[in-house]
Parts: C-alpha cells; structure tokens; sequence
C-alpha cells in the first residue's frame, strides 16, 4: 500500500508542477479543472459547448465559469471552433493545452517505467 501511496504522490506532484510551470501559477483548481473537462472531452471526441461548459454549476456560478472559460481563452489554453450554427460555440483545446497533457502523459510513463 505504501508503494502505491508513493506512485499516487509522486504522480501528483508531475502533474501539478507542469501545469504550475507551463503557465505560471496563474490558473487556479476550477480553471484547471475546466481545461480538463473540455481537454478530456476533446480527446473523446465529444464536443464541448460555451454553454455546456458554463452549466458545469460544481465548479462555480455561470458568472465564474464565464469568467474562468475566458482567463483559458486568453491565456491560450482554449479556442472557441467553428461549428455550422453560429449560436452554438463550441469549446476545444489549444495546442498549448494539448501539447502540455502529451508532456505530463509522458512524465508519467516514465514514472510508471521506473517503477
């Protein structure tokens, strides 16, 4: 048990380091969370949109999420895509996004080969 408490730690730590590097601690937990959700959603390809996102009441008040959704948008984290109904705005991550979870993917194989 102990052997696997060390793992979950030390995988904690890559994770919340690279993303504390990448963007500077300027990102708190429901923004981290939100760059999730749309990343994991993303990679299933499940589309994510603006208003989906903001109804994600867990993580704060849609005034929040808004705000938040727009700090990641700003930062270069996400991207509004084009869909064919223009009331509809669909969520996506950036290249930056993706190219951070393909680092912390790797940091982790890594960990997990080691072990």
């Amino acid at each position: 048990m102990k052997e696997y408490s060390s793992l979950a730690l030390h995988i904690s730590k890559v994770i919340r380091t690279s993303i504390a590097a990448d963007q500077g601690n300027s990102l708190d937990d429901r923004e981290v969370q939100l760059l999730e959700h749309v990343t994991s959603q993303h990679i299933q390809n499940n589309r994510v949109l603006m208003e989906d996102g903001i109804s994600l009441r867990h993580l704060g008040s849609r005034y929040t999420l808004r705000k938040s959704i727009k700090v990641l948008i700003d930062l270069d984290y996400l991207r509004i895509a084009p869909t064919q109904d223009s009331r509809q705005r669909a969520l996506a991550p950036s290249e930056r996004t993706l190219n951070l979870y393909e680092t912390i993917g790797k940091s982790i194989s890594h960990i997990l080969a080691v072990k």
